[in-house]
C-alpha cells in the first residue's frame, strides 16, 4: 500500500473521481467537495489535503481530504488502506484531529491513529444518509414554497448563522454569508416556505454531482415551529430535484429524533450511518 499527497487538484481529481463515481450516492460529499472547487464555486484552499491510499497494483482503497478547518472526509477505508494510512497520519499529518465518514471505516481508522500517537479518541457525533424516491408531502400545510431571491438574502443569511448555532456546534465556525451567497448565485439551490407573504423556513441543496444532489440547511425559526413547515418544503424541493432526475439525498444526527422521523414519514429511507470522530 501507497499513501501519496497530492498537491494539484485536477491531478488528484482524475485519479480519484472515476473511483468515487462507481458509488455516486454514498461519495456524494466527496465528489461535490471536489467538484465545487473544480468548478470555481468553492475557492481552493492552498492547504486543501488531498490523500490516497493506492495497493501494490495501483487499485485504489481510500480517499481522505481536509478542507481547513473542517475534518477530514473519508470514502471507504478498506481494513489493509487503514493499517498504512492511519500511521501516515499520525505520523506526518497531527494538526488533523478530526475525522468523518462511513461509520465502520472511520472508527477503525480513528482507532489505529490514535494509538499511533498515543492519545485518545472519541465519537462527537452519528450521522444517516438517507435517500428518496417517492415524495409523500405531508397535508394541510399552509403556505407555498418558491426559490429564494436577492431579496431574501439578509434574512437567510441572519437564519444560516442560527443553524450553525444550532445544528453545527460540533463543527468549526465558518462564514453564515457564503452557503447563502453561492447558493443565490447560481440559481434553484436555496429556497423557502412562505406563508401570507412572509417565509416561515429555508432549506438548499448542493450543486449535482454525478446526478446527485444533498439536501441541507433546513430551518425554521423558533416562532414558526411546530407547523410542518420544513416537512413540506423539504418534500418539495426533493420532488423537484426528482422531476429534474437527480437523486436527493440528506443526512441527518441520530441524536435528533425529530428530523429522522419527519424525513421517514415524506419517503426518505435510510441508506448508511456515518461519524464524526475527533482524537486526542
Amino acid at each position: 500500500m501507497k499513501v501519496t499527497a497530492d498537491t494539484s487538484l485536477p491531478d488528484f481529481a482524475d485519479a480519484v473521481m472515476p473511483w468515487l463515481l462507481r458509488d455516486p450516492v454514498r461519495n456524494n460529499q466527496l465528489l461535490t467537495l471536489l467538484q465545487s472547487r473544480l468548478d470555481g464555486v468553492v475557492p481552493t484552499e492552498s492547504d486543501l489535503l488531498m490523500l490516497r491510499v493506492d495497493d501494490s497494483l495501483g487499485a485504489l482503497r481510500a480517499v481522505a481530504v481536509r478542507p481547513p478547518p473542517f475534518p477530514m472526509l473519508l470514502s471507504d477505508v478498506s481494513a489493509g488502506a487503514v493499517s498504512h494510512l492511519g500511521p501516515h497520519l499520525a505520523k506526518h499529518r497531527p494538526a488533523v484531529r478530526r475525522f468523518t465518514g462511513p461509520a465502520l471505516s472511520t472508527e477503525r481508522l480513528v482507532a489505529r491513529v490514535a494509538e499511533r500517537s498515543g492519545t485518545p479518541a472519541s465519537l462527537l457525533a452519528s450521522y444517516r444518509m438517507f435517500e428518496i424516491s417517492v415524495v409523500r408531502p405531508p397535508a394541510g400545510v399552509a403556505g407555498h414554497p418558491r426559490e429564494a431571491a436577492l431579496p431574501d438574502r439578509d434574512r437567510l443569511v441572519e437564519w444560516s448563522a442560527a443553524f450553525q448555532r444550532e445544528a453545527l456546534a460540533d463543527h468549526p465556525p465558518s462564514d453564515p454569508a457564503a452557503p447563502i451567497d453561492g447558493r443565490l448565485a447560481l440559481g434553484s439551490l436555496l429556497w423557502v416556505w412562505e406563508n401570507g407573504g412572509e417565509p416561515v423556513a429555508m432549506t438548499a441543496m448542493t450543486a449535482p454531482a454525478a446526478g446527485v444532489v444533498r439536501i441541507n440547511l433546513v430551518y425554521t425559526p423558533p416562532p414558526h415551529r411546530r407547523n410542518g413547515y420544513a416537512s413540506a418544503l423539504v418534500a418539495a424541493v426533493s420532488r423537484a430535484a426528482l422531476a429534474a432526475r437527480l437523486r436527493p439525498v440528506l443526512f441527518t444526527d441520530l441524536a435528533n429524533p425529530t428530523s429522522n422521523k419527519i424525513y421517514r414519514a415524506i419517503g426518505y429511507r435510510p441508506l448508511q450511518d456515518t461519524s464524526l470522530w475527533e482524537v486526542g
